[in-house]
């Protein structure tokens, strides 16, 4: 019974946790990589970055674009208090920003004090032809201080299907309910 939850928690995990991931980061192809630049601020203002105008068709629909960025913080942090820090970010096309998407960027622990992050930002269904700029701004003094910033720009990419990520969900509760209970 143990090797049967065992197998049921790994097909699990490769059914709902790995699908999602695969079809969110690394579905469709790489348009753009961008480097996103520091832009100039004053001392004691929240540190922005802009990115270079990047261009868009219709064609590249569904498309998605992924924030690749690495840090660093002082190793010597409490162990019951990670450091995660708030961002927004504004993508703008022709000179006409949208909404500020609000995300954090934190760490589960404090032991790798050089942590790398992917967030998914955005996916556009239909893409509105057009030159498009991102700009990222720190929401206050931040905790992990950001070395690089790069924009990944995916095209054709796949959502993941909600369904086969619950089925895996519902093979890793089997699993772990087998192992428990047996």
């Amino acid at each position: 019974m143990k090797m049967l939850s065992l197998a049921l928690i790994i097909c699990g995990l490769l059914v709902g946790p790995a699908y999602w991931i695969y079809n969110k980061f690394y579905t469709g192809s790489e348009a753009a990589l961008l480097t996103l630049k520091p832009a100039e601020s004053k001392p004691g203002l929240a540190r922005t970055w802009q990115s270079e105008p990047f261009r868009l068709e219709a064609g590249m629909a569904p498309a998605g674009l992924i924030l690749v960025a690495q840090g660093h913080f002082s190793p010597n942090m409490d162990e019951s208090r990670p450091p995660s820090d708030s961002y927004s970010a504004t993508l703008a096309r022709d000179g006409s920003a949208a909404q500020p998407l609000a995300f954090k960027l934190g760490v589960k622990h404090v032991s790798d004090s050089n942590p790398a992050f992917r967030e998914h930002l955005v996916l556009m269904q239909k893409v509105q032809p057009g030159e498009y700029t991102l700009t990222v701004a720190q929401a206050a003094e931040p905790a992990i201080e950001i070395d690089r910033m790069q924009l990944q720009v995916r095209q054709h990419i796949r959502e993941p299907d909600p369904n086969i990520v619950m089925a895996g969900i519902g093979l890793l509760v089997l699993g772990i309910l087998g192992l428990v209970m047996f």
